[in-house]
Parts: structure tokens; sequence; C-alpha cells
């Protein structure tokens, strides 16, 4: 069963910054996988990695209420992609539709450490840490 990793915590804790990391990782292990942008910013990236490890790879950064959230998982889906990460907070509307996906999708929540100093350092061990945990 594919699988969808949803990072989770309160606004402004660095979940889209370590989503961010995780795609320039990846790009970086991988570095002939194709990539098709949904969205790339400066702040935020909706892409999907075609030719990770052999796999599909979905990643939205932006996880807000009334973010583009709703519409870009089922997006990634429709794309059949085997591994999804996402952004989300600890309940709403967010986590409904991450939950929309459970029945296609094995969902891991993955709480997002939240410190006040040397952030950097936590969100790009969490990156390597959430490609460790789908095995890529």
């Amino acid at each position: 069963m594919p699988k969808l990793f949803a990072l989770q915590g309160p606004g402004n804790c660095g979940k889209s910054d370590t989503l961010i990391r995780l795609f320039q990782a990846l790009q970086s292990k991988y570095p002939s996988a194709a990539t098709r942008a949904l969205y790339s910013g400066t702040k935020d990236v909706a892409v999907i990695m075609y030719g990770v490890n052999g796999l599909t790879v979905g990643i939205e950064s932006q996880g807000d209420p009334n973010s583009r959230l709703g519409q870009t998982l089922p997006a990634l889906s429709a794309a059949n992609c085997d591994v999804i990460f996402c952004a989300c907070r600890t309940s709403g509307m967010t986590v409904n539709w991450v939950n929309l996906l459970s029945a296609t999708y094995s969902i891991h929540f993955v709480a997002q450490a939240y410190v006040v100093s040397n952030h950097s350092t936590t969100n790009a061990a969490t990156a390597l840490s959430l490609m460790h945990r789908a095995g890529i």
C-alpha cells in the first residue's frame, strides 16, 4: 500500500521548511529523478518526483487551513505517487484532507519538532528521518 507521511504541528513550527529541505535532499540523493512542479516558490513547493529509488514521490509543503493542500493531495494520489509527504496542522480541515486518502494510503502522522534555536539543523534532521521512514 502506498504511504502518506503528514508532518504535523501548529503554525510556524517549521513544517514547510522541513519539507523543502526534504525535496532538496531527494534532489541531491537522486539527481536523475525527473521533477514536475505543481507549484514552486521560495517558501513552499508542490512537486512530483519520478525515479526516486524506483518510486514516484509527491511533496506538498503548504499545510495551512484554506491552503491548496485540499487540491494537491488528490492530484498527488491521481498521479499514483507511491509516497506522499505533506504538512498539516494538529486538527481540523488539514487533518481531514489527509484522512480522505486513508482508503488508498497508509497514513503516518509525524510530529514536527519545535525548537527555539538551531531550527535549520533540526528541520534538516527531520527531513532525513522522513526519507528513512519512507525507505528512500
